[in-house]
């Protein structure tokens, strides 16, 4: 995360308030971890009360790609992970934030690392809680592509293609150019471009039956495409009114 974005500009009088801040919290004895409990807590008490529709859904992970706080920049980043669990990841966010402060020698920097870890905490768990427990459907094409039959449209196009089969099982060994295709339609916004890449490779998995790593996805949305794959964009272009 941006260091500037979270401290802002440093000014000697916030010391004057950072310091009882730090006394206040020494005398009182709560340490971070308690605190964060707490955040933890709450968020999964307000997250049990959503009612989540597709519409909500749909918003609420939107949001949570947008998120840009401490915490939500290590969360989201262990988050990817399948190899460790929730414990282990709020375990590695607590130990970045022990880290970032330890470095800190400004009492006001410390006050403001803290504000945006524990509200950060609460703000990113209470999304994550809404979207991991209230349902348990995969993400999907339908849920990142922008119009109501988008998905069924470009699934119908992939079948006749023979890129994937009546079950969605990926037929292609050129896994590239279909990250490619898939990245074509987000920079022309019928994929939803507000949804970042893991997101997107969540979905491919989900909805192709495929593994689709990080490295692969990045690797190949450097590379040119073909001349094969001009022509898939040029169909594309056709049957989703792209200006091309």
């Amino acid at each position: 995360m941006d260091h500037k974005k979270l401290y802002g500009r440093w000014n000697f009088w916030e010391e004057f308030v950072g310091y009882p801040m730090m006394l206040y919290h020494l005398i009182k004895r709560e340490k971070i971890q308690e605190r964060f409990q707490k955040r933890i807590e709450k968020a999964k008490q307000k997250s049990s009360k959503v009612v989540l529709n597709e519409k909500l859904r749909n918003e609420y992970l939107i949001r949570y790609e947008k998120l840009d706080n401490f915490f939500s920049f290590h969360f989201k980043d262990i988050d990817t992970s399948r190899n460790h669990n929730f414990e282990d990841k709020i375990r590695y966010c607590l130990d970045h934030y022990k880290k970032e402060s330890n470095s800190l020698i400004s009492s006001s920097n410390l006050m403001k690392l803290q504000g945006n870890f524990l509200s950060g905490a609460e703000t990113t768990l209470f999304l994550y809680f809404a979207l991991q427990s209230k349902t348990n459907r995969e993400v999907r094409l339908s849920d990142i592509m922008i119009g109501e039959n988008s998905s069924k449209i470009f699934i119908a196009f992939l079948k006749d293609k023979k890129f994937i089969d009546e079950n969605h099982n990926l037929l292609v060994d050129q896994k590239s150019s279909f990250i490619r295709i898939h990245r074509f339609l987000k920079d022309h916004h019928i994929i939803n471009p507000d949804f970042q890449d893991t997101t997107i490779i969540e979905v491919m998995e989900n909805e192709y039956n495929s593994n689709f790593d990080k490295g692969t996805f990045s690797r190949a949305i450097t590379v040119k495409p073909n001349d094969f794959e001009e022509t898939i964009y040029y169909e594309l272009s056709k049957l989703f009114n792209i200006k091309h």
